[in-house]
Order: C-alpha cells, then sequence, then structure tokens
C-alpha cells in the first residue's frame, strides 16, 4: 500500500498546481500563467501515467531511491514554485490607477445620475398629484333664486 502513496500524493500536489495556474489564467496577469498551466498538464499527465503503471504491474516491495521520490520531490517543489509566483507577482503588478479611479467615478457619476432621476420623478409626480387634486375638488354652484328666470 506504502507504493502507492507517494505517487498518489505526487499526483495531487500536480493536479493542485494545475487548477492553481488555470485560476490565475483568469486574473489580471493572466498571460504570465499559460506556460505553467502546460508545464502543470504535462507533470499531471506523467504522474498520472506513473501511477497507472505502477497499478498494472503490481509492485509489492517499495525501495527507498531517490528514483521512487524524485516525482514527489519534484511536484512538491513546483506547487511551492507556483505559490511563490503568484505571490510575487501580486506585489510587482501594481493595478491601474488611472484605470480603477475613472472607473470609480463613473460608477459615482452613474449612481448620481439615477438618484437625480428618480428624485426629479418623484417631484414630478408630486406636482402632478397635487394639479389633479386640485382641479378635482368641484366648485359649488351659486344659489339662484326662481325669481332671477323671470326677467
Amino acid at each position: 500500500m506504502i507504493v502507492y502513496i507517494i505517487p498518489i500524493t505526487a499526483l495531487m500536489l500536480t493536479f493542485m498546481a494545475l487548477l492553481a495556474s488555470l485560476r490565475f489564467i483568469f486574473s489580471r496577469q493572466g498571460l504570465y500563467w499559460v506556460f505553467p498551466a502546460v508545464i502543470s498538464l504535462l507533470m499531471f499527465f506523467q504522474n498520472l501515467n506513473t501511477l497507472l503503471s505502477l497499478g498494472e504491474e503490481g509492485i509489492t516491495s517499495f525501495e527507498y531511491t531517490f528514483e521512487n521520490f524524485s516525482p514527489f520531490v519534484l511536484a512538491f517543489l513546483w506547487y511551492m514554485m507556483i505559490v511563490v509566483f503568484h505571490y510575487a507577482l501580486k506585489k510587482t503588478i501594481d493595478d491601474n490607477r488611472f484605470e480603477s479611479d475613472s472607473r470609480k467615478n463613473r460608477n459615482e457619476a452613474e449612481y448620481l445620475e439615477r438618484y437625480e432621476r428618480r428624485k426629479g420623478r418623484r417631484e414630478r409626480l408630486r406636482t402632478i398629484r397635487k394639479a389633479a387634486t386640485e382641479q378635482s375638488v368641484p366648485s359649488v354652484p351659486e344659489y339662484r333664486s326662481p325669481d332671477d328666470d323671470i326677467d
């Protein structure tokens, strides 16, 4: 059973590196992550092939040699390199201040415009209702006596 622990762990580490690099492709620094994603994919298939061939052969004895530990060491170092590369890119590549400030200003202006439209619409409705209520009050006709008709 110990024969499968190291290849499975190496496969999991390369899978995590592949997922991380695929996730980072859709970030601001996406172009930097294409090459690490390809390398992670190749390493993933190599470790998967190693695990499948190990399962076909049915090896029962395990020797502590560098050849057996090398996929795990390589996968661990590659995953650590992905993590370090992510933090290094995060520190060195700042966001575009002009672009973010202009986007914030545009959003604020659009919000204020919507607010003013709603406020103006409420005011217009208020004046329309006020005018409608003033016109809807019936005027009381003057009382006319029957004697006024005789003239």
